[in-house]
């Protein structure tokens, strides 16, 4: 009977060692990403800087060599409406849907394509538009359409580079009156 309940407790410091090592290594995981805990669940991408006040790949500040985005939203939140010091970052449009504008660049010649999906439920994919007359390569607005809020990842493709980075989606809230 002794000897049972020593198995018992071995199997169990042995459950709690394998617990142990599992939540190690989602921490070293975590801590390696850039993302925000603001956001809650979802892995956000942060920029590591800020943008440099250039018009180059420098004013860009996330992405590498081949394809960049200005990605400005703080602690990548992207809140539509008018914030509470004027401004806004997204426009909430009559159906619902939030609409933003992306800068991009790009050195890679050929034509920006963008899309996207939501995270953490379904939606239908989001809409964009790449508007002609930049030229091949460098600087390339994009609107992008999230038709709902929520956690969203946006790929960004020329040729064979690609950049793809998460946003979470909210609306600002409206007080009561």
């Amino acid at each position: 009977m002794l000897t049972a309940g020593r198995d018992h407790v071995t199997r169990a410091l042995s459950g709690v060692t394998v617990l142990a090592i599992a939540l190690a290594a989602l921490t070293t995981a975590f801590a390696t990403a850039s993302w925000s805990e603001a956001a809650g669940s979802c892995p956000v991408t942060v920029p590591k800087r800020e943008a440099l006040p250039v018009f180059g790949a420098a004013g860009f500040n996330y992405g590498g060599a081949r394809i960049r985005a200005q990605l400005y939203w703080p602690n990548g939140n992207l809140v539509a409406g008018e914030l509470p010091g004027g401004g806004a970052f997204a426009v909430i449009n009559p159906d619902g849907s939030i609409y933003a504008k992306v800068g991009w660049w790009h050195s890679v010649p050929g034509k920006l394509v963008v899309t996207g999906r939501r995270l953490d439920a379904r939606a239908p994919g989001l809409r964009t538009r790449v508007p002609d007359g930049y030229g091949p390569r460098g600087f390339q607005p994009v609107g992008i359409t999230f038709p709902t809020v929520g956690c969203w990842r946006v790929v960004g493709r020329v040729g064979r580079a690609r950049l793809a980075f998460v946003v979470k989606v909210t609306k600002v809230r409206k007080s009561a009156a």
